[in-house]
């Protein structure tokens, strides 16, 4: 149980980073320094133009909020023990909105990959896309284990 409290403390470590990080990126984006005024002609040169920088945004929001249900999952079962539904059911979606949040970066790198002819800095940007889709996939395969493992401890308690 100690490591789920520690592993529960990191998590909430990654959210206040996150929204260290949002709030950082929110004041760049409104109050932009001197050295990141880039002219139109700089835009231009993006898919979306000065928009595109808000697309990994949302990707990132998507992630934020599979946190936030992994904090919960890890709270529900350091309260109510390993096998419980709630906390299955939030790990469940948790591993469900990390999937889709690597799925549609992965997809959205691929597009900037080929937009920009191979630049080595959005095949890295695939590999941390790909952690994402073993996350979702792992918390999915966690959720599985919690839920057969609250029907065997029903079964046991049943049977005593």
């Amino acid at each position: 149980m100690k490591k789920i409290i520690a592993l529960h403390w990191f998590i909430i470590l990654l959210i206040i980073v996150y929204v260290i990080q949002f709030l950082g990126n929110t004041y760049l984006t409104i109050f932009t320094p001197e050295f990141m005024d880039f002219s139109d002609s700089f835009y231009d040169k993006f898919i979306l133009g000065y928009y595109t920088q808000f697309v990994a945004l949302g990707f990132s929001v998507i992630t934020f909020v599979a946190l936030f249900f992994v904090q919960k999952a890890l709270l529900i079962t350091i309260k109510k023990g390993f096998f419980n539904k709630d906390s299955a059911a939030k790990f469940k979606v948790a591993g469900k909105l990390f999937l889709v949040s690597g799925i549609l970066s992965m997809l959205w790198d691929f597009i900037l990959l080929v937009y920009s002819k191979g630049e080595p800095y959005f095949i890295t940007a695939l590999s941390s896309d790909f952690l994402l889709l073993l996350i979702g996939f792992g918390l999915l395969i966690v959720a599985d284990y919690i839920n057969n493992g609250n029907t065997i401890q029903q079964e046991n308690e049943l049977t005593i």
